[in-house]
Order: structure tokens, then sequence, then C-alpha cells
């Protein structure tokens, strides 16, 4: 998995000064909020005995472990040992790991690679217009997937697959034979404009719109940031956001949106929007929680791969040098 990257962890609202527990690539991290309201990430576990800090307690800016009562400030430092009564130092090894942590748009996120002193603290995930725009209205979700991180990713890329796993919503009507898929690419970026058109929200325009700044697309910033943008005309549009968190290399954390720039004060359409994006979703799920091997094989020769998989393949090779890169540092 890619430690050099922000993983959303839990909608803003619900992080407070109790300390909450989270699983990244199979490691447990603790957040919390201190006496400001700002965000304090770290291992989870007292570098004394290895108590669960989840069970601690937040006193103005410091983690207070629940077993003796050691205190910890946002940088990790150990400040008190209660049971040394001021006569001994504390230990130079009982300092925590800890990670620069943000909030953006509904979520809060961390980055998993430990935080350095060079790192520029303005550093932040790079998200879509969508979803910092007062413009537009966003109703979150959350899901969990027994799938491996990649495979999940691989399948919000894939278009071939609407006409069989979803025959009655995405796919109804599709013509199975793909035309492409037209897409872009850069070193982190995966851009695609699907065709034969395909209707991703049942409120979407039956024809496809021929114009350029009219078709439906979908977008990821790797590794894990994605978007599908759908076109309503008058410059209206609706679209999914999806990130993905792996917990572990069976498990993924789906936080989404579902977002529209019209019709602000019409709840009904979001419940809708939302309704429809989680069905399909859940056919989604099923096949993909039944891949075997769970984990996807970054040797590209031991799958095979037809023109309609491009995007998904260039994805693999992009988290396989990304992974080759991270290994090296």
């Amino acid at each position: 998995m890619i430690r050099g990257a922000w993983y959303a962890v839990t909608q803003r609202e619900n992080l407070t000064t109790k300390p909450m527990k989270v699983t990244i690539h199979g490691q447990d991290y603790v957040l919390y909020r201190d006496e400001k309201g700002m965000v304090c990430a770290g291992d989870a576990y007292c570098p004394h005995r290895g108590c669960d800090l989840s069970l601690g307690t937040v006193e103005g800016a410091e983690l207070i472990c629940p077993f003796h009562g050691w205190r910890f400030d946002r940088d990790g430092r150990c400040t008190r040992v209660p049971a040394n009564r001021g006569v001994w130092d504390v230990p130079k090894n009982a300092a925590r790991a800890t990670y620069e942590a943000c909030e953006k748009a509904e979520w809060v996120w961390l980055y998993t690679a430990p935080k350095r002193v060079d790192m520029d603290a303005s550093t932040e995930p790079d998200l879509f217009p969508e979803l910092c725009s007062d413009n537009w209205t966003r109703t979150p979700f959350r899901a969990t997937w027994h799938a491996h991180f990649v495979r999940v990713v691989e399948s919000v890329l894939d278009v071939s697959h609407l006409p069989f796993v979803h025959p009655q919503t995405t796919g109804a009507g599709v013509n199975p034979e793909v035309d492409g898929p037209e897409y872009a690419l850069t070193s982190n970026r995966i851009l695609i404009h699907p065709k034969p058109f395909a209707p991703v929200h049942p409120m979407e325009p039956v024809e496809a719109v021929e114009t350029e700044d009219e078709r439906t697309e979908i977008e990821l910033r790797a590794p894990n940031l994605w978007i599908i943008r759908t076109p309503m005309g008058d410059g209206n549009a609706m679209c999914t956001f999806l990130t993905f968190t792996p917990c572990d290399t069976q498990t993924t954390e789906i936080f989404g949106a579902v977002a529209r720039n019209f019709d602000m004060d019409s709840p009904l359409l979001d419940e809708f929007h939302l309704s429809h994006t989680r069905f399909v979703m859940g056919q989604d799920q099923a096949i993909i929680e039944s891949i075997r091997p769970v984990a996807p094989p970054y040797d590209l020769h031991r799958e095979a791969h037809v023109r309609s998989d491009g995007p998904t393949v260039h994805y693999r090779a992009m988290m396989r040098t990304w992974l080759e890169e991270e290994s090296l540092r």
C-alpha cells in the first residue's frame, strides 16, 4: 500500500476530544482534537507498556495514557511521567510517532507516512473543486468492502462491466462492445470519457450530449481520489465522489459524497441520488469481494487483458511504480 498519501478516516463531525482509533495499512493510529479543535494524530499505543491510547483522555493539547498517566503532546513528546515525581527524566525513547492530519471538505484526513521536520505545513489532500465549493450541495456516505484496495479502485475505472453487473441501472441498454474507452494519462491522473453513452444517474438525459464540455467524465487522482461528473444541461451537473482507505489487505473503507450544483434546496434529489449510488455500489461490491486472488498481481502477465482494460492496467502499473519508489526511500 502507498504510505505517502492522504486517506480519509471519518467525517469531521465524528472527531472530538475523545480519542478515536483507526486502522490503515494494517497499522493502528489514534486521532483526537485538542482544546483548540486542531486535529492530532499519532501511533495508537503507548511506548511504555503498549496500552491502547484510544482509551485515554485529552487535557488541553495532551493525550493521557489510561494505564500510568503518561502525557504526550501533539508532536508525540512525552511531557510527564507521574510515577517519577519529578526526580527522574522522561526516558529518551518515550516519544510517539506522529502524523500529519487535517480537515478538508466533509472528512478528516491522515497522511500515513511519519511526520518529518521538513514537511510543508500547508500540505493537504488535493481534492476536486466540487468538494470545496459553496456552489455545490454534498451528501456524504460511507461503505466497507471486504476487498483489496487496488481491486476496489480498479472497479470504478472499468467501464466494460456496466451491461453485465448493472443491467437495470447504469448498464441498461448499453452495448457491451466498448468504444475505446477514450482516456488520458499523467503521472498521477487518469481521465476517462466513457463510450458508448451510459447513464450514470437515473435523472440524466437519455441521449448523449456530443460537445466535449457536456460529456460524462471520470477522473482519478491517484492513488485514491475518484469522481464521476454528469452534465445535466444549462451548466447544471451531478457528481459522485469516492475516496478509498485501505484498512488492511482485505478491507477497504470507502468515503463518498453525492453532489449537485442546482436546486440547492431540494433534499429529495439527494436522497434519490444517494439511494441509486448505494444500490449500484452494492452490485459492484458483490463482484469485487468475490475476486481471487484477493491481492492483484503487479506482474501484468499473470492476468489476461484486453483493450477496454486500458485504464485499470495503467492504474496498476502506476501502483507498482509508486510501491517500488517508496521501497527505495
